[in-house]
């Protein structure tokens, strides 16, 4: 699968999927994972929201590089994508504009968006990998080609 072949097929997939289990750091530096809501534009810049009084929150302040993986939420066939990169908080101003795009493209009811203490990331990857099993062999291959 040529490069821009693969990008297009990372980014339908995440379009048709809303959940990701993101893996951070802890305050120990330890490795901990969390089921979040999440956004795709069409750069693969992953966005997503928490409030400040969870505990991700503060981990992902200290240290801003996330690891997230969304699945196809069936046995079979395999399909994945594993997305490593560099997170930042949104202004205030950044963080209205994307919170209104977010609800359009994800309806989930289950979003602390009413917290006063919401806040939205961004995360810029410089890693990702696609795992498909859909011919009947495993297929992982990398996307070179990020920006």
């Amino acid at each position: 699968m040529d490069q821009a072949t693969l990008r297009h097929t990372i980014i339908d997939f995440l379009n048709h999927h809303r959940k990701a289990v993101f893996s951070i750091l802890d305050e120990h530096g330890l490795p901990t994972t969390s089921l979040m809501l999440y956004v795709v534009d069409d750069e693969l810049n992953i966005f997503f929201g928490t409030r400040k009084a969870f505990s991700k929150y503060q981990h992902i302040v200290d240290h801003p590089v996330v690891s997230l993986s969304v699945i196809e939420e069936v046995v079979d066939p395999l399909k994945v994508v594993d997305i490593r990169g560099d997170v930042t908080q949104l202004s205030p101003e950044d963080q209205e504009n994307v919170h209104t795009w977010f609800k359009e493209k994800n309806t989930a009811k289950y979003y602390v968006e009413g917290a006063e203490d919401f806040v939205m990331f961004k995360l810029t990857p410089h890693f990702v990998r696609w795992l498909d099993a859909e011919s009947g062999e495993l297929s992982i291959v990398d996307l070179h080609e990020i920006r």
